[in-house]
């Protein structure tokens, strides 16, 4: 089968220090299964927007984020579209959308070659699934946003999909440099589930019934924030294949929803020099109860990471 290959690209742009109230629906759900497994994860944005600002003509400008939504009064919804309506068009009239206002342009062929090389229809990436909550069938992952990373915008997107990816390689992280994973997943596979949401504590969905036949259901407690300690604790994810394994970690501090811990696992340390781009939504477990969610490395020192409390992820929203 052939194999579709990624390179992690999805680094957390935000790391959050306000306090919010505990959530009350968590007394309903009090144990999730965590999981760990390395995924790839693509959202098709229903839409075609420019990934930067181009000059058409003097004075002339199409900006970063601007989505175009009809080309000679068609609608476009991917790019296959704006290939198809602009073929053997002599002048071309587009319909887009800047800052919430609508425009009407019209323009050369010559003008419509410039922007080709620009515009998106979809985003993708690769991180860590964080939990399956097996009453509601939601899972997690990330513990952070997706972000185009052409353009630095978040574009709404209309489907989403996630693979189970398997690590080819890994890019060891060093002091100034961090790492990442190389992986692939086989290009006919079905995914494991739908994104619904891709917010700043995570992308969220529904995991397919089929994809729980090949991951463990075991179910561990979640506790709240106020009960994360400074101490041990391991953090679940995976470097290998698609082998999930724990790793041993140490927390160092914790305030309000955020907590910093360093990794201390040698084997962990040998082979990837500690935090990995991609690593981003490992699930983090201290005494048998599911606590955090690694959301951030230091890029000057790699063994050192910050998470978010797994109760804040699973509100959705701060």
């Amino acid at each position: 089968m052939k194999k579709n290959y990624r390179k992690w690209s999805l680094i957390p742009l935000l790391f959050f220090t306000l306090l919010f109230a505990n959530n009350p629906v968590f007394a309903a759900h009090p144990s999730v299964v965590p999981l760990g497994q390395s995924i790839q994860i693509d959202l098709k944005y229903g839409s075609v927007f420019l990934s930067s600002d181009v000059l058409l003509a003097d004075d002339e400008w199409l900006r970063t984020g601007d989505s175009i939504h009809l080309i000679n009064n068609q609608p476009v919804k991917n790019l296959i579209d704006v290939k198809s309506h602009i073929k053997e068009s002599t002048q071309i009239i587009i319909q887009y959308e800047h800052k919430k206002e609508m425009y009407t342009k019209s323009i050369s062929p010559n003008q419509m070659v410039k922007l080709l090389p620009f515009l998106r229809d979809a985003t993708e990436g690769i991180g860590t699934l964080t939990y399956f909550d097996p009453i509601t069938k939601e899972f997690g992952a990330l513990g952070h946003q997706i972000v185009d990373q052409q353009s630095g915008i978040t574009p709404k997107f209309s489907q989403g999909s996630i693979y189970l990816s398997t690590i080819e390689q890994i890019k060891k992280s060093t002091p100034g440099k961090p790492g990442y994973k190389i992986t692939s997943h086989k290009s006919n596979t079905s995914p494991l589930g739908g994104v619904n949401e891709n917010n700043v504590y995570g992308v969220f969905g529904k995991l397919d019934n089929s994809a729980l036949e090949n991951i463990s259901m075991q179910q561990v407690e979640i506790v709240g924030q106020e009960e994360i300690m400074t101490g041990k604790a391991v953090m679940r994810t995976s470097i290998d294949g698609e082998k999930v394994q724990d790793f041993t970690i140490e927390i160092s501090s914790v305030e309000g929803h955020i907590f910093q811990f360093t990794v201390t696992d040698k084997k962990l340390i040998q082979k990837t020099g500690g935090i990995l781009q991609g690593m981003s939504g490992s699930p983090i477990i201290q005494k048998n109860k599911l606590v955090g969610v690694v959301t951030h490395m230091y890029v000057d020192k790699p063994e050192n990471g910050a998470a978010l409390a797994i109760t804040e992820m699973m509100k959705k929203n701060p």
